[in-house]
């Protein structure tokens, strides 16, 4: 991360990363999700890890982007983004949650802005009270704090008059909520000036800071389809999302992928920590087992 970058994502709260897919990637990614999903609908692969897709789902079983294997694996740790994570969150970070937007005009919804000011995007935000107490913004003797970064890996082109991430650039210091009357807008003529609509071309990467008030700006596009996938990423003691990974779920995995999906404490991976949640892990590959012959 040279010194621009520093002093632009400071002043912004975001930053957009050329290139941070090849052409290769992108195809990879997008014929998966084609072989997924119908992409004349919007769809949310993944999840925010908050519920579970069946009431009787196990443990550590929430929706992921990971399920699809391969080229979703890869971005965990890919090596055109991890710089920057360490600089903004520091050597010690873990992936909290993931999930992939698609969508087309016939699809589109309205913007809601929500986070910003300090870390929290006050009593009303629209994603809830607390959501600010984790999603913290500052830097301070040289370094970067945040609470929750998000990586939006864009496979389609964006301009700006398409739709898509938006945020209200460098809000992520401010000192007061969002104005009420700014939070949501129906459609794009609606939306206040103050808003930032960032257009990134296919293969690019947007990195934000979920202290900024953010949120997606309708699409309008009926030449383009929008394909987001978004990685959000903790400090290892941080967590927005309830649900945690678990690695023994997917395979291929790195010992440094094991990590980043580990669940968060004070401490990161280390011979303890990694200890413990091996524990963990086996005791519900032992529970799964004994569930299947209970119904065999």
């Amino acid at each position: 991360m040279n010194e621009q970058e520093k002093y632009l994502f400071d002043l912004h709260g975001y930053l957009v990363v050329k290139n941070a897919l090849t052409d290769a990637q992108v195809k990879s990614l997008s014929d998966m999700i084609d072989a997924n999903e119908h992409s004349s609908k919007r769809h949310r692969g993944g999840s925010d890890r908050t519920r579970f897709r069946d009431k009787d789902d196990p443990a550590w079983s929430a929706s992921s982007l990971l399920d699809w294997g391969g080229p979703f694996i890869d971005l965990i740790d890919i090596p055109t983004i991890t710089p920057y994570l360490k600089e903004l969150l520091g050597v010690s970070y873990r992936l909290d949650h993931d999930y992939m937007l698609v969508a087309n005009a016939e699809s589109s919804h309205q913007l809601f802005l929500h986070g910003g000011g300090q870390g929290a995007g006050g009593p009303t935000d629209l994603v809830g009270p607390t959501d600010g107490g984790q999603c913290y913004y500052r830097y301070n003797n040289g370094r970067f704090y945040n609470g929750l970064i998000a990586v939006a890996f864009e496979l389609n082109t964006v301009t700006p008059g398409d739709g898509g991430f938006a945020c209200v650039a460098g809000s992520h210091k401010a000192n007061f909520e969002l104005p009420n009357e700014w939070k949501v807008s129906k459609t794009q003529a609606d939306i206040p000036d103050c808003v930032h609509r960032i257009a990134a071309e296919a293969g690019d990467a947007i990195i934000f800071t979920e202290a900024c008030s953010h949120g997606t700006v309708p699409w309008e596009s009926d030449e383009r389809v929008r394909r987001t996938l978004f990685y959000k990423y903790c400090p290892h003691a941080v967590a927005w999302s309830p649900c945690y990974y678990n690695s023994d779920h997917y395979e291929d995995l790195t010992e440094n992928q094991r990590n980043i999906l580990m669940p968060p404490s004070a401490f990161g991976p280390s011979e303890h920590t990694t200890e413990i949640w091996r524990r963990a892990q086996a005791e519900q590959l032992e529970l799964m087992r004994l569930r299947k012959e209970q119904a065999g």
